[in-house]
């Protein structure tokens, strides 16, 4: 969500961790998996996120209106007049560069970051200021068993990521068997948007934006188009520099888990530094392939940009 440390989880006999898991040789789309097993008794007083499972105490709600600061390096809630409500301590961050996406699989099938692009900004003196994305919400699942799926853009730094979040299933945010977005910022602590429900072809622009800034640290918002009551403003945090086109899931025991269709197009990309385009060139990941999930660079053009994400 930097991309954040790639944990493992796997679950046989017993559960075990491990730094990275062999993902190849699954593909069984009638395996079962103990979805529920998983998520009652792994991951006690553990809520569901776009980075993996997260104690509950660091994962909060935003309200309209609310925003989040990290000034003098602590990540505080805000609200519209400017007075503190919370404070969730200091802003944690990673330096270990490898370590930008969750992982980890929970048998049969992989689970974490499934698939996705990823682009840095090589300076920090031109940073990234504009981010949108345009998608259509996809069919549901063939199949409904517990399973939780994001699709999103990111901005990330070393420890932290600002995304705008379709989501089908339950997470930290409620949920259902349905197709829900919501604007999140995730990392040491956790804060989303409420809920919106969607309806499968919907189209969705995704958006993140700086407000203001320096070299070191800015102020963002991350938005659906249309939906303004799910805003999400972070200030003073420390500059977004790497962006993903990204596939997420959770709780997976089926390849008719994922969206019942081919792919899901990310189209018309574009990023700016300042005013001007980005010289755009996604590198492609593809952590988790037991059901054939990859990703596409269609074009790096900033404006009309596409990645597509296969199922």
């Amino acid at each position: 969500m930097s991309k954040y440390i790639i944990s493992c989880l796997l679950l046989s006999i017993t559960i075990f961790s491990a730094c990275k898991k062999d993902q190849t040789g699954t593909t069984a789309d009638n395996a079962v998996a103990p979805a529920n097993k998983v998520q009652t008794q792994d991951h006690k007083d553990q809520v569901l996120t776009p980075m993996g499972w997260v104690h509950k105490s660091k994962v909060h709600h935003i309200e309209t209106g609310e925003y989040i600061s990290g000034e003098g390096n602590r990540l505080r809630r805000y609200d519209r007049t400017g007075k503190v409500l919370e404070d969730y301590g200091p802003v944690e961050q990673i330096t270990d560069n490898n370590a930008k996406k969750p992982g980890g699989g929970v048998l049969p099938l992989g689970s974490g970051w499934i698939t996705y692009t990823g682009w840095t900004n090589p300076t920090s003196t031109n940073p990234i200021t504009y981010f949108s994305t345009s998608w259509v919400v996809p069919p549901a699942p063939a199949t409904a068993s517990g399973q939780t799926i994001f699709l999103f853009n990111g901005l990330q730094n070393s420890g932290n990521i600002l995304q705008p979040v379709l989501q089908w299933g339950p997470s930290a945010a409620g949920g259902g068997n349905y197709w829900t977005i919501a604007n999140w910022y995730v990392g040491g602590a956790t804060v989303f948007s409420s809920l919106i429900r969607v309806n499968p072809g919907t189209n969705l622009q995704g958006i993140m934006s700086r407000i203001s800034g320096n070299n070191s640290t800015s102020s963002y918002t991350s938005v659906f188009t249309g939906y303004p009551s799910i805003n999400l403003t972070v200030n003073n945090i420390a500059n977004l520099y790497w962006a993903a086109e990204s596939l997420e899931a959770y709780s997976v025991s089926t390849c008719s888990n994922y969206p019942n269709t081919a792919k899901t197009r990310m189209g018309g990309i574009e990023i700016r530094r300042g005013a001007a385009q980005a010289p755009l060139s996604w590198g492609v990941s593809n952590p988790v392939t037991d059901c054939g999930q990859h990703s596409t660079v269609v074009s790096n053009g900033s404006p009309n940009g596409i990645v597509d994400i296969y199922y």
